[in-house]
């Protein structure tokens, strides 16, 4: 498999697992997901590109240029890291969301740490409290499993 096609395929399990983590913090504070754009069509390995570019991304790289989930990999594997992801909506506008990436065993772990909706909504405790609003209880994570340097979600149950 080529580096490109390996780069591919992580940017879109890790699109698809923002998605999953958005949706679900949206659906515990009853938020509808679609007015919100938390789909399919806008989390996309383009999207990760967007958000990759993010000025507040570009201290992940510690060369010159964009991160790449490689980076991404690696650096969470020394220390733990927040990366902020951004999704476009109607209108043009763009929604985003904050995550903790860290390694847990062998395992990156992916943990939702805010959400900035037409306002900022706390999710993790370790945020706290923001305008008046508590933190989620339940951590909102997901565990990918890193195999050989790709992204891959755990099978669900049986």
């Amino acid at each position: 498999m080529k580096k490109s096609d390996l780069e591919t395929i992580n940017k879109q399990v890790l699109a698809d697992t923002f998605r999953n983590l958005v949706r679900y913090a949206l659906r515990k504070t009853r938020r509808d997901t679609n007015l919100l754009g938390v789909t399919d069509s806008n989390f996309t390995v383009a999207a990760v590109d967007e958000s990759f570019a993010a000025s507040v991304n570009l201290s992940i790289s510690v060369k010159q240029g964009i991160p790449t989930v490689s980076m991404l990999i690696k650096k969470a594997s020394q220390q733990s890291l927040t990366f902020h992801f951004y999704w476009r909506v109607a209108e043009g506008r763009s929604l985003q969301a904050a995550f903790d990436l860290s390694y847990e065993d062998a395992d990156l772990k992916v943990r939702l740490l805010w959400l900035g909706l037409p306002e900022l909504v706390p999710i993790s405790p370790r945020v706290g409290v923001i305008d008046g609003r508590k933190p989620l209880e339940e951590a909102v994570i997901e565990l990918l499993i890193v195999k050989r340097g790709r992204l891959s979600a755990y099978p669900p149950p049986t």
